[in-house]
């Protein structure tokens, strides 16, 4: 193991990095929407009134001399279990000693923060991935990529998709639970409070969902960047769902398609959805960091003696 270590970067230290980021040209997680989180921080901290509302950020880097071989940023996901990594860059093609120092420094910040769990994407191909895979992210999910056509179209009358209200959380979650395999379910979200961090991460801006005989069976989640899909069944509704997708996505989104999500890829591919690549969902799970309580010495003879 190398004996390298990250150290946590200060909202001052993020600022002050941002003219050195350009050497840190090589980014080894897939990036999606989260790429200015660095820089966001760092001006917050500077008390600017007026700044879009940040999330709560770990920043850790790995210092040479002056400069920075590399730096790792990760961000709090809702409900605060769950932390997903937004980037980690460094400044050469490949340096696994760096990538793997960079990670192990950030679990262990979010660890102190209360974080359990956290999350990361990468590339399938990477040359990075035995690096991660020794940091301790575990792949337990293939995600594969489909531009997405027709953008703006009109939704077709008789969807049946709604606009998603407050009152749904809990029946996405149990669809999320009929919808996705176990293996999946027990290493990404087991709990009601993970399943929210895992929702947030994908960075929604339109939620709609279908119902069915008392119960959800269909959630479509749509963000600035990608959206996302939950049947609990095939046929019209994958139709459906798509229709609702196409109306609503931006003009340059991506459809996040799982690899137990057969049905929808089929349909995306029907429907001449361009092929934009596969990325790996990694997890790792975090021991609960607890300081040490302070011990105060007691004298001897402040103890009675048994006579």
């Amino acid at each position: 193991m190398s004996e390298l270590a990250a150290e946590a970067l200060s909202p001052i230290d993020a600022a002050t990095l941002w003219p050195q980021l350009h050497r840190l040209d090589t980014e080894v997680v897939a990036l999606r929407g989260s790429q200015n989180l660095l820089v966001s921080s760092g001006l917050a901290a500077t008390g600017i009134a007026r700044l879009p509302r940040v999330p709560r950020t770990a920043v850790v880097g790995l210092r040479r001399g002056l400069s920075y071989r590399g730096v790792a940023v990760a961000r709090q996901l809702a409900g605060g279990a769950g932390w997903d990594v937004a980037s980690v860059r460094i400044g050469r093609p490949k340096d696994d000693d760096a990538v793997e120092a960079l990670l192990l420094g950030l679990a262990r910040e979010v660890a102190l923060r209360g974080g359990r769990v956290l999350y990361l994407r990468y590339a399938e191909g990477s040359p990075h991935a035995a690096a991660l895979r020794r940091a301790g992210f575990y792949a337990y999910r293939l995600e594969r990529l489909y531009a997405i056509r027709s953008a703006r179209a009109q939704m077709a009358e008789g969807n049946p998709f709604r606009p998603a209200a407050r009152a749904d959380r809990a029946g996405i979650f149990r669809l999320y639970c009929r919808a996705v395999p176990e293996q999946v379910r027990r290493n990404e979200a087991p709990g009601l409070q993970e399943f929210r961090a895992v929702l947030d991460s994908f960075d929604c801006e339109h939620e709609f969902v279908a119902d069915g005989e008392g119960a959800l069976i269909g959630w479509a989640g749509i963000g600035e960047r990608e959206a996302h899909l939950l049947l609990a069944e095939g046929g019209s509704l994958v139709e459906a769902a798509l229709d609702t997708v196409e109306a609503h996505a931006p003009r340059h989104g991506a459809l996040v398609v799982a690899e137990h999500q057969p049905g929808i890829e089929a349909a995306a591919q029907e429907r001449g959805y361009p092929a934009l690549g596969v990325r790996l969902m990694c997890a790792r799970r975090l021991a609960r960091a607890e300081t040490l309580k302070e011990v105060v010495a007691v004298p001897a003879e402040s103890f009675p003696v048994p006579q």
